[in-house]
């Protein structure tokens, strides 16, 4: 077994070499060039003397807090990347777990020992590190491009927000003063403003007040956040344009959303032009705006003599572009979560569209599809209106928010413990005392065996699947906790010391074999509920923000972040964080859903 294992690898190796070119190669072997003299086992990231960072260390690691300056740094490391021209189809015949499981070994590799390796082996552990990352790094930046819009956005709004608080005296009794200014007004008809109405309202400044109020109406406040937009866009931010429509290769395959297309290759043509304040574009330029730019930003971006401001025709189309990218009709070549979505489809889809529809249980008719849903959606709406009405919403109100319709979720008050659920506490305390959350995550490992997903990226190992078990429960539980692996080490009675629960970590733990134990024991906690008990629905909970490696403002280093996926407040699904005690103590309490199209998480 062990040959065949061998054998396999030095094929894949001598087959992936063959598939390089010289000049790839000798780029790859750059990447670790001279890392023999500057890696430190203590790091591993293969610094370089005086403190810097090595493209190899840079190539692993993810994009920081979203911004401007993390979106250049994405582009740059694509680009980097994109130089040592690996081939498109470099492991178009191999197995995507193959390959992962490479990139893996790969990462956890210091550059020394990478540079010590054969070449075959070392050149392919290479090659599937940066075939895989330059992927992942065009995810990132596909990513951090969505977030900015937004943000652009609200940190507009906010501005606007806060100029318009601090410009307006918000009156406070205006229908009782109004009362007042009407019964003053009707006593005496014939009376001067000054005389009648000033004294009732407390004089002119009041009134200049209410006037202003009045005035900041909801036109007023878009037209504030356009301009406020427009100057925050051309001072700072325009500066991601030109790197990312270069880095960037859009496709589209939905003629409705040609339009965008042809903005975004108008933009592009426009790049080296220089920008002088209320530049537009040649009269003579066809300029899409139907489906570019919306309504209320026609005024804003034409002029009265029909010229387009590029501007405020550049915020469009960004704005565009990212609704085209979040609902997949503009994809990414080169990306995996933003690729093509026909390339989902099963291979035989079109030739046994009846059999994949039937196994999804939907109607092949697009317009049965859209009916079922808008009569689902009219239920629902129906439902809700009648507990307006009736005032059963549980606190759920529509409210106006910057002039528009805004549903308002009011916190729920505290309820009061039901006394079934305080004598089921009292007689687990009774029995059995304080839980250590320890033997929680122990006996959920021998219900399910999860440890077994948790696969070394080293070519062989040699611990007992007992004392591997131990070390990697306590590792997991250092991680989970944020106490660490040193304290996990120094206060425990097992025997294990720091530094061989650090290698077990080393290893054992990423992302891949954590989702794999998670499925593994969410699956069982699935198969063990009663729905008569526990039901079902959908809801979603987050402690984080939905991508594991992202920048976490208020965290502590090494603290836990956590996606959490629900049915009806119940069992986590998947989580993108890189330690599990937290995830697999709420598997034990809780019950959650799969965001697959069935109950099993895969």
């Amino acid at each position: 077994m062990g040959k065949a294992v061998k054998d396999f690898e030095a094929q894949f190796c001598r087959s992936t070499l063959d598939r390089l070119s010289h000049a790839t190669r000798s780029r790859l072997e750059d990447l670790i060039a001279g890392s023999a003299e500057n890696d430190e086992e203590g790091d591993g990231d293969g610094a370089v003397a005086g403190g810097g960072r090595s493209y190899f260390a840079e190539l692993k690691t993810d994009p920081g807090a979203p911004g401007l300056e993390s979106l250049l740094a994405e582009v740059n490391k694509l680009q980097r990347v994109r130089k040592l021209e690996l081939p498109a189809d470099l492991f178009a015949d191999v197995s995507e777990k193959l390959v992962d499981a490479w990139r893996a070994r790969a990462s956890k590799e210091y550059p020394a020992n990478l540079e010590r390796m054969k070449p075959p082996r070392c050149l392919t552990l290479l090659a599937t590190l940066c075939h895989v990352r330059q992927t992942e790094i065009t995810d990132s930046l596909v990513d951090l491009f969505i977030r900015l819009v937004l943000k652009i956005n609200t940190r507009a709004e906010r501005k606007v927000d806060k100029e318009l608080n601090a410009e307006l005296k918000k009156i406070r009794g205006k229908d009782a003063m109004l009362l007042r200014v009407a019964e003053a007004a009707l006593s005496d008809p014939a009376g001067t403003v000054r005389r009648v109405i000033y004294p009732v309202v407390g004089g002119e400044k009041t009134l200049k007040a209410l006037a202003a109020e009045a005035a900041a109406n909801e036109a007023r406040y878009k037209a504030r956040v356009r301009t406020v937009l427009r100057s925050s866009y051309s001072a700072h931010w325009r500066r991601m344009l030109s790197p990312l429509l270069k880095a960037l290769e859009l496709k589209c395959n939905n003629t409705a959303y040609l339009p965008v297309m042809d903005a975004i290759d108008l933009l592009q043509r426009y790049l080296e032009q220089p920008l002088k304040e209320g530049a537009s574009f040649d009269p003579a330029e066809t300029v899409p705006l139907e489906g570019v730019v919306p309504e209320q930003w026609r005024a804003a971006v034409v002029d009265d003599k029909g010229r387009v401001e590029r501007i405020p025709y550049e915020l469009c189309v960004l704005v565009s572009l990212r609704d085209a990218l979040r609902r997949r009709e503009i994809w990414v070549v080169g990306a995996n979560r933003w690729r093509n979505p026909e390339d989902d489809l099963p291979a035989d889809f079109e030739d046994n569209r009846d059999v994949h529809y039937a196994a999804i249980r939907q109607p092949q008719d697009a317009g049965e599809f859209i009916d079922a849903l808008q009569g689902k959606l009219r239920t629902s709406l129906n439902r809700f209106e009648r507990a307006l009405a009736e005032g059963t919403t549980g606190g759920v109100a529509i409210v106006k928010k910057h002039g528009e319709p805004w549903i308002r979720v009011s916190p729920r008050e505290k309820q009061e413990e039901p006394e079934s659920l305080v004598a089921i506490k009292g007689e687990i305390e009774r029995r059995w005392g304080t839980i250590d959350l320890l033997d929680i995550l122990k006996y959920a490992e021998f219900d399910t065996d999860f440890i077994a997903e948790f696969t070394s990226v080293a070519t062989r190992e040699n611990l007992s699947k007992d004392v591997l078990r131990r070390r990697l429960l306590l590792v997991l539980f250092g991680l989970g906790m944020n106490m660490g692996i040193k304290r996990v080490a120094v206060t425990g009675k097992h025997g294990e010391s720091e530094a061989t629960l650090r290698r077990v970590r080393h290893l054992f733990v990423n992302r891949a074999n954590m989702r794999a134990a998670l499925r593994k024991l969410v699956n069982a906690t699935f198969a063990a509920r009663d729905e008569m008990w526990w039901g079902t629905g959908t809801a979603c909970a987050s402690d984080s923000r939905s991508a594991y490696g992202q920048y976490y403002r208020y965290s502590a280093p090494g603290s836990t972040k956590t996606l959490w996926n629900k049915s009806g407040s119940n069992t986590t699904v998947s989580s993108t964080a890189s330690s599990g005690i937290y995830q697999i103590r709420a598997c034990r309490q809780e019950q959650f859903s799969s965001d697959t199209c069935g109950p099993w998480a895969a």
